[in-house]
């Protein structure tokens, strides 16, 4: 047991202890000194992207516009409307589907390059399919022949119904519109509002005989009182 002890004082004597550099207060660092560079944020791994991974397409910014050029119609008339669709996007929208739905009362319509739908008079609409380049603006045709207003029993004042066609713009199959725009026009009273009408005017041409008439029934009523024996 002592000679255990013995061994083990001996060898802890004859191991070297810490230098006494190790304890010296360090000096600071020389001028021009620079540090070691970190490494750049190139050098750093990043994972990689999961297979199938496919970068999210731009939004499709479209807008359209549609005017005939006027503000009223009436039945027989054409009128010429003028679609601009503007793709303000950073790339080309491919077979966009755009739709004029024309007014109510239209008898016929036409339009270049279009596919026409429904021959019935309140269900015409027109089809475009066209791709749209980026930053590019096209511009598409249509006419419609209007026929008379169905409603024509009522009365309404001047300019409270209107010819009214739509245009929608629809991109990637969807069915909901990019964008829309529309086109109104003032349709005249009906020949019902003017029937209506004839009745006050009947009522003011009898006043009027009876006025231009009342003062001679009266001189001849008065004659034959003034004849009659008493």
């Amino acid at each position: 047991m002592r000679t255990a002890v013995v061994c083990a004082l001996l060898c802890a004597a004859t191991l070297p202890g810490p230098s006494a550099a190790a304890y010296a207060p360090q000096a600071p660092p020389t001028a021009g000194y620079v540090a070691p560079a970190l490494p750049a944020a190139a050098d750093v791994p990043h994972a990689l992207p999961a297979a199938g991974y496919a970068p999210a397409p731009p939004a499709v910014s479209v807008t359209v516009a549609v005017t005939d050029g006027r503000d009223d119609a009436e039945a027989g008339k054409r009128l010429d409307y003028r679609i601009t669709v503007h793709n303000m996007g950073p790339t080309v929208v491919h077979r966009a589907r755009i739709e004029q739905e024309m007014p109510a009362t239209t008898t016929s319509a036409t339009a270049p390059g279009a596919t026409v739908e429904g021959r019935d008079v309140g269900r015409q609409k027109v089809i475009w399919r066209s791709d749209l380049p980026a930053h590019d603006i096209q511009v598409f045709t249509a006419t419609a022949v209007l026929g008379d207003r169905a409603d024509r029993t009522g009365s309404a004042a001047p300019g409270t119904l209107r010819a009214a066609a739509t245009v929608c713009v629809y991109v990637a199959g969807s069915f909901a519109p990019t964008a829309c725009s529309g086109d109104l026009d003032d349709l005249p009273e009906t020949q019902a509002d003017a029937g209506a009408g004839g009745g006050w005017g009947w009522w003011a041409a009898a006043a009027a005989a009876a006025a231009l008439l009342g003062p001679g029934v009266v001189r001849a009523v008065r004659r034959r009182r003034g004849a009659a024996p008493h």
